[in-house]
């Protein structure tokens, strides 16, 4: 099992902190979320973020081995073309270590404030995805969809083949399907053991419908342990649940918050890497 970390929002240089302890004190992977716009009119439970791919560069330039990642971004609110170029981009300069986490998205602001339909999003995103794979594969050819015709073009090509790899989250059964039919692999957000080992059954039946075969990596975003006890508890309950990986969310920030339990911290670290 691997441990990653969220470092996020990333709005000042103190990403630059954050992203160089973590990957010093032995993390798998460091990670920033997307919230593009929040409403005025209604209470949010989130502020708005800045852009989690400009923030991911950044932190791909201060960093030799953690992987990038988003959990999540709704990569489809721009058009297939500029972000297959932003991803390929971001995945040349990191030298192959993104990591696209993307989600359908949830917020209704986000859609009308940037002139996307909100009621098709899942079919949106879902072509989205076999965009960018088709133009970081074949972009010679033509693009015929549902939501996009792009025609053929040149364009910058990642620096892994096939582009970096994607992976989705998403908790109904809409969004189930769609990751195991179009995902790399999975990201699941606040969700007890034996709730991720039955999402994760479900996604193993439904990806053999499919014909998916292959590694699929499953993360959980959990709370961080506050103790060396509830960290090796943490990764034997997700361990046996199925999951490969844990993302640590502190609510204090980084890299003060996993440096305040680094003995927690560490604990994880090193019980997931006995369990690999």
């Amino acid at each position: 099992m691997r441990i990653g970390v969220k470092v996020g929002p990333g709005d000042e240089r103190g990403l630059k902190r954050a992203a160089e302890e973590a990957e010093r004190f032995g993390f798998d992977s460091i990670w920033l979320s997307e919230r593009v716009v929040t409403p005025l009119d209604k209470p949010h439970p989130y502020d708005p973020m800045p852009d989690p791919w400009i923030g991911l560069a950044f932190c791909a330039a201060v960093t030799e081995r953690v992987r990038l990642g988003t959990s999540v971004s709704q990569i489809a609110l721009r058009h297939p073309v500029l972000m297959a170029r932003e991803l390929a981009t971001i995945d040349r300069l990191s030298e192959g270590r993104l990591i696209v986490g993307a989600g359908a998205g949830w917020v209704i602001e986000e859609f009308v404030s940037t002139g996307v339909p909100f009621d098709d999003r899942g079919g949106r995103l879902s072509e989205h995805i076999r965009a960018l794979r088709h133009l970081w594969t074949t972009p010679d050819q033509p693009f015929s969809g549902k939501y996009y015709q792009i025609p053929p073009v040149g364009i910058v090509s990642p620096r892994i083949p096939g582009g970096p790899p994607v992976w989705l989250g998403g908790v109904l059964p809409p969004g189930l399907r769609r990751a195991a039919k179009y995902g790399d692999g999975f990201l699941a957000t606040n969700v007890q053991p034996d709730r991720f080992a039955a999402t994760k059954d479900k996604l193993s039946e439904l990806r053999a419908k499919y014909g998916r075969t292959g590694d699929f990596p499953c993360y959980v975003q959990v709370s961080p342990p506050e103790s060396v006890d509830d960290a090796i508890a943490l990764v034997k309950s997700f361990g046996t649940a199925g999951a490969n990986g844990l993302i640590l969310t502190y609510p204090d920030g980084v890299p003060d918050g996993f440096l305040r339990t680094a003995d927690a911290a560490r604990a994880l670290i090193e019980t997931a890497a006995e369990h690999a």
